[in-house]
């Protein structure tokens, strides 16, 4: 049994497109420990997404910096390098997609959802980012785009 299924469960990951190809050890600029997971996101489209024909070629792939949260002290990153295609009727590009974030985003679900449980335990914005490895910016940012008012 490979050691990287795991580490995938650790973080509720479960795309079957997701593919992991090493782990290696990192510093940051702050002295602190990066565990970087690296995978690749691969998977055939049928048809173009912009104009629905059937002549996709692969063409190439994207790097991804994702965020994945912290344990037993170290910041865990996914460096993902995601499939890239382009038709060749439409000539436009389109990349491999996965759940584990929304478009253009670097923190996955799981820290944002990891955020908002520890704001409802009443901890701090720094105390939040400790916990969690992020900027105190980054947790305000998550929890005000979580924030529902309910109308009175």
């Amino acid at each position: 049994m490979s050691l990287t299924n795991p580490i995938l469960c650790l973080f509720e990951i479960t795309d079957p497109n997701l593919i992991v190809t090493g782990i290696s050890k990192e510093r940051c600029s702050t002295n602190q420990r990066i565990h970087v997971v690296h995978a690749t996101l691969s998977y055939q489209l049928l048809k173009c997404p912009h104009c629905g024909h059937k002549s996709l070629i692969k063409n190439g792939t994207h790097m991804s910096h994702l965020r994945l949260g912290t344990l037993s002290g170290g910041r865990y990153e996914m460096h993902l390098k995601r499939q890239r295609y382009q038709c060749k009727d439409c000539s436009k590009t389109c990349g491999a997609k996965t759940k584990l974030v929304n478009r253009n985003e670097t923190f996955t679900h799981n820290i944002k959802h990891q955020v908002i449980v520890l704001a409802r335990d009443m901890l701090t914005s720094k105390e939040i980012a400790k916990l969690c490895g992020i900027s105190p910016s980054s947790v305000q940012r998550i929890l005000n785009a979580n924030i529902h008012l309910s109308a009175k």
